[in-house]
């Protein structure tokens, strides 16, 4: 019995290569979700402007947010990977110190509260 042995051929990128490509990556992420933000923003602005708030506004509003979350998260990688192009390997020590962690436990949750009249007493 034969067994077949494949070689894949790996072409070598560099770290810089890798860097470019990841920021270009960033790049579309962050036009494509904008785009969305701007459709979003259209659809709530013309459902605010006629008041129709309907179910289908809330989950545009709650997708909305949550891009925006993306969109700054996007925003960070940005300006990383561009911090990493600027330094040359090895000879680029941070000029500012880094900002500390998000405190991510923070986040409030929202709770609908429904209230019942009391009932009079006769």
């Amino acid at each position: 019995m034969q067994s077949r042995v494949s070689l894949v051929v790996v072409s070598e990128i560099t770290q810089e290569d890798a860097l470019r490509e990841a920021l270009a990556l960033v790049g579309e992420a962050l036009k494509e979700a904008e785009a969305r933000c701007a459709v979003l923003g259209q659809y709530i602005n013309d459902c605010d402007r006629t008041g129709s708030r309907t179910a289908a506004w809330n989950d545009a509003v709650r997708e909305l947010s949550a891009l925006h979350d993306y969109r700054r998260a996007l925003l960070r990688r940005q300006s990383l990977i561009q911090e990493a192009l600027d330094c040359v390997v090895g000879k680029c020590p941070a000029q500012t110190p880094l900002s500390p962690p998000p405190d991510r436990t923070a986040r409030r949750t929202q709770q609908q509260v429904q209230i019942q009249p009391r009932r009079r007493r006769s």
